[in-house]
């Protein structure tokens, strides 16, 4: 099976994955809780798989803080940060994991949601339009690149453009794994990372990280055991216990540890992506929806939406399944990344690749795809 759903999550998971998230099992009691051997084990894993985060994104290890996933981390920071009465801004890109919790908000009367359209083929356009509704945003939520087209969004420019004192917040689901991703040099408060996409965990863990720079004040969302000031009914003020409640995924932690002593991001992606993207743009019978220009494939991640005619996309998939090939169709949590691209009636299919896809199978796609008809 040739695996082309690695925006959904990364596969195959590598055997290092799989052997310390089993080693864990058998050795990780439950950190920060005893002062025995095993869960010295987990609390001396959980530490190394936060300090590695720390490194990756810039930042300090105790403002690294785990989380079950991405959409976990977001709707911490997003529901976190938010003051009653302010207005939080959001792209026409994001996926529902930042729709849905600032919907939840603005329902109950909570926050006021406006809208920036992105312009796909225009950073200084997008950066316009932003500038046009982003003077009294109290927070700013935006994806790094969007999980339908892989468009990288002028992150830094946009940041520059918000209101000094507004919490701006980072949807790396992405991004992470694939590009460099450093929150101070990009100035954003907080990004949200999944452990098990562009970085190569497990499912079942995340990241909500903190840039050292900031003085922000994130309420939890979950209370309950930390392991730490245990007479008191509130939750510590300092981080990353102020919002890890409970008992941790030791598991997944290290899996994800695992994942990210053997990242590599070399740019073999990009050169497969180029040869994708090439192609399919000289295939008659297919439309692509907001793939890169020639020349600008630095502003994407590996990940390309399109339709072929004649085929409605969930039929596509299916036979594409056939052959051996495995894709995603539909509308990917994201309905309004699908109206910002034209294909919201369809919804698309998905090709989304990682550094375990090779040219040997984009080409085996692209004879699929050639050789498919009515």
């Amino acid at each position: 099976m040739i695996y082309f759903d690695n925006a959904a999550t990364m596969m195959p998971k590598s055997k290092n994955v799989i052997n310390a998230m089993t080693q864990s099992l058998k050795q990780c009691g439950n950190p920060g809780r005893s002062g025995h051997i095993f869960a010295q084990n987990a609390a001396e894993t959980v530490y190394n798989c936060r300090k590695t985060l720390a490194k990756i994104f810039n930042t300090r290890p105790e403002l690294v803080i785990f989380t079950s996933g991405a959409t976990e981390a977001l709707n911490v920071a997003i529901k976190g940060t938010n003051r009653v009465g302010g207005v939080t801004l959001v792209s026409s890109m994001e996926h529902n994991s930042v729709m849905r919790p600032i919907n939840a908000l603005r329902k109950r009367g909570e926050t006021v949601m406006r809208q920036f359209l992105v312009d796909i083929k225009s950073d200084t356009v997008t950066c316009e339009n932003f500038s046009a509704v982003s003077g009294s945003a109290t927070n700013v939520v935006i994806t790094h690149a969007s999980n339908v087209c892989g468009r990288i969004l002028p992150v830094k420019t946009l940041r520059s453009l918000a209101p000094d004192e507004s919490v701006f917040i980072l949807d790396a689901s992405q991004t992470a794994g694939h590009i460099d991703v450093d929150i101070v040099e990009l100035g954003v408060d907080i990004i949200c990372v999944p452990g098990h996409k562009g970085l190569g965990g497990p499912m079942g863990v995340g990241a909500l990280i903190i840039n050292p720079y900031s003085d922000i004040v994130i309420d939890p969302l979950i209370e309950g055991g930390t392991g730490v000031d245990s007479k008191s009914y509130e939750m510590p003020e300092y981080y990353p216990e102020r919002l890890e409640a409970g008992t941790m995924n030791v598991c997944g932690v290290a899996g994800l540890l695992a994942a990210l002593e053997e990242l590599n991001t070399s740019g073999e992606e990009t050169m497969l992506f180029e040869q994708l993207v090439t192609s399919m743009k000289n295939m008659v019978d297919i439309t692509l929806y907001g793939a890169p220009e020639r020349g600008r494939f630095e502003n994407y991640v590996p990940l390309l939406l399109f339709n072929k005619t004649g085929f409605d996309c969930e039929t596509l998939s299916e036979l594409l399944f056939a052959e051996g090939i495995a894709v995603r169709a539909g509308f990917h949590c994201a309905p309004n990344a699908h109206m910002t691209l034209g294909s919201y009636d369809t919804g698309g299919v998905r090709v989304s690749l990682s550094r375990h896809n090779t040219r040997r199978e984009i080409e085996r796609l692209l004879s699929a795809l050639d050789s498919i008809k009515k």
